[in-house]
């Protein structure tokens, strides 16, 4: 039922109804608040979290993509991938968007770590799934308008997980996750 939701509101920017086409407008749906998850910072960096860097590219979606099918196939976990993996796309696609953008330039070309990491966590009953960027900045779901052509990523992200929400790195940005039920 969720992935029906959430691909009723992805809409084909170049469609356009015949005079024979009954028009059924699906309202947006409501932009769901992320839950605050205050958690230590170098929890991320802890042996029990799976990660990778990601280059701060569009692009880059893809091979998070492959990276999150790859690890969940080996986890036994294959059947969450495609929700996961439309989760992951929207994550990284609004790091490199929104988290490097509002990030302090320091941070941003900080040697010492990567700006953006592809982070999982596999506990008994769920899949936790989170990018990292070096913005503090809270991210914010719109309520996109019927014809808007972007700002649904985050409804997507709600409407596919059991919970999701964010994490600030002390320092360091924040991370954004969301959780899928395994089991």
């Amino acid at each position: 039922m969720q992935k029906a939701v959430a691909l009723a509101h992805l809409r084909v920017a170049e469609w356009e109804p015949d005079d024979d086409d009954e028009v059924v407008h699906i309202p947006a749906l409501p932009a769901s608040p992320p839950q605050f998850l205050p958690v230590p910072s170098a929890w991320w960096e802890t042996p029990a979290v799976t990660s990778r860097p990601l280059s701060p590219v569009p692009e880059e979606a893809r091979a998070a993509r492959q990276f999150v099918r790859e690890l969940l196939t080996c986890w036994d976990l294959g059947y969450l991938s495609d929700d996961a993996e439309l989760i992951i796309a929207e994550l990284v696609g609004n790091a490199v968007r929104h988290g490097l953008r509002t990030s302090p330039p320091a941070v941003s070309r900080s040697k010492e770590a990567p700006a953006l990491r592809l982070c999982l966590l596999r506990r008994s009953g769920e899949v936790m799934l989170a990018v990292t960027d070096p913005s503090a900045e809270a991210p914010a779901p719109r309520a996109a308008t019927a014809d808007c052509e972007s700002g649904r990523g985050l409804q997507i992200v709600g409407a596919l997980s059991h919970i999701w929400g964010w994490s600030p790195i002390d320092g360091n940005g924040k991370a954004v996750w969301a959780v899928l039920k395994s089991a």
